[in-house]
């Protein structure tokens, strides 16, 4: 029976990854995305022994609604983040299969989806105390959606330093800084007392609407060029400003409605 829980944990990552490595045009050996699934996956045992002593610093430090900001943006959202982005830019970025725009958004969301793969069992198997198939399925049109989306991003800014040459330390920066704000504000708006739950379906709604575009972008690019090897022109700070700006709007919105409450 547990079988079947991990199955069904492990179904919507497994059907995304296909989908988002269909959009290729120049597909990656499935070799090298799936040893940057298996990096995401084992991203989850360094960071088990990071989160107890985040825990403990969390709790001697802060209280009520500023935990429940510090648990999300820092101890969830960034420790996870940034260790997808270690996949990405010290593993992927350097092999020699690295050749073109697309190929950060590969890796990028195979590394997500390795994280995600082992967080969602977890869920699935322990959350409710027992394993449940409820969770699994809210969690394959949230959570594992919320890595997919965060991935591209990180991919997309991945892509602009390194085949743009342009903003490259700036654009390194917001590939770890913008999916940490989208996830940290999804996950603070799921526990925070202050801020609606719903605000997780508007980040979920904003990250779709950005991936269509960068997808939307690079395809053109990918038919449009004679060598996938060239520089792809592309708005270097587009994506950089639209996210940044609405997120700020989301967080100063947030505190303006607990500063009234």
């Amino acid at each position: 029976m547990y079988f079947l829980y991990i199955c069904s944990a492990l179904l919507p990552v497994i059907l995304i990854l296909i989908y988002i490595y269909k959009k290729d045009k120049f597909p990656e050996p499935k070799g090298v995305v799936f040893l940057t699934f298996i990096l995401g996956c084992s991203t989850v045992l360094a960071i088990d022994y990071i989160i107890p002593v985040l825990d403990n610093f969390g709790q001697k430090n802060f209280r009520g609604e500023t935990y429940f900001f510090y648990d999300s943006f820092i101890r969830a959202a960034f420790l996870e983040e940034f260790f997808k982005f270690l996949v990405l830019v010290f593993y992927c970025a350097r092999h020699d299969e690295f050749d073109e725009p697309m190929d950060a958004i590969i890796y990028g969301v195979a590394a997500s989806l390795g994280f995600a793969a082992i967080e969602n069992i977890d869920y699935v198997l322990k959350y409710y105390k027992e394993p449940s198939f409820t969770m699994a399925i809210v969690r394959a049109f949230s959570a594992v959606p919320m890595h997919t989306f965060c991935g591209v991003l990180m991919g997309f800014l991945i892509t602009l330093s390194i085949f743009e040459k342009k903003y490259n330390f700036l654009n390194i920066f917001l590939a770890l800084f913008v999916p940490v704000m989208f996830h940290g504000l999804y996950n603070y708006s799921l526990s925070s007392n202050i801020l609606s739950s719903y605000f997780a379906d508007i980040v979920l709604l904003i990250l779709i609407i950005r991936t269509y575009f960068v997808f939307k972008e690079l395809k053109k690019a990918q038919i449009t060029k004679k060598t996938h090897k060239k520089y792809y022109l592309i708005d270097t700070l587009d994506v950089s400003k639209i996210s940044i700006l609405i997120l700020s709007i989301l967080i100063l919105f947030n505190y303006f409605i607990g500063f009234l409450s």
